[in-house]
């Protein structure tokens, strides 16, 4: 990823998958356009694999000490859970995709009921580059673009790669605008 607001034939190849074709008005050209960070997958299943594995290491303890007949159930149905919310994460990795074009700033979500939020960068009143601890460890972060209305922010992008580099890219894009 270079650190331009120029777009590149490489990432014009890459926008091209990515990128529905009824997303982009007229004039508008594709600056960036990307996934979330692999690491999304885990991070957003995280609380639910860390609960399971608790009460699964709670359910194997107590049936060492007493022989509870259920705990296999417990540890099976626990092991599912997490199964579940892992293939549901990947799910929803497939079906995000975060693109910034000359003129706006899109989040896309969903594979079935396609979701998508945008502001135009000519409105974004400041964009915010946070990371959780979580994330700071794998080297991921977020991206919060916020308008005048300080309720939530107009788009975010959860857990991306690079996020410094993607922040100075959005940023660029920005002051651009204006």
């Amino acid at each position: 990823m270079t650190p331009s607001a120029e777009p590149t034939s490489q990432q014009a190849d890459i926008a091209a998958h990515l990128v529905p074709a009824d997303l982009l008005s007229g004039g508008e050209i594709i600056i960036l356009a990307i996934k979330p960070s692999g690491w999304f997958v885990l991070l957003a299943s995280l609380p639910v694999v860390i609960s399971a594995v608790f009460v699964a290491v709670i359910a194997y303890v107590v049936d060492i000490y007493s022989g509870w007949s259920a705990a296999e159930a417990v540890i099976c149905l626990c092991a599912a859970i997490v199964v579940i919310r892992v293939t549901g994460a990947c799910w929803q990795w497939l079906g995000r995709t975060y693109v910034l074009t000359n003129l706006r700033i899109v989040t896309v979500r969903g594979l079935v009921h396609v979701r998508v939020s945008a502001a135009a960068l000519a409105g974004i009143r400041r964009a915010e580059l946070t990371a959780t601890i979580a994330e700071r460890l794998c080297g991921a972060g977020s991206v919060y673009c916020m308008t005048d209305s300080e309720n939530a922010p107009a788009v975010a992008w959860n857990t991306i790669a690079h996020p410094a580099e993607v922040h100075e890219i959005v940023m660029e894009a920005i002051e651009r605008a204006k």
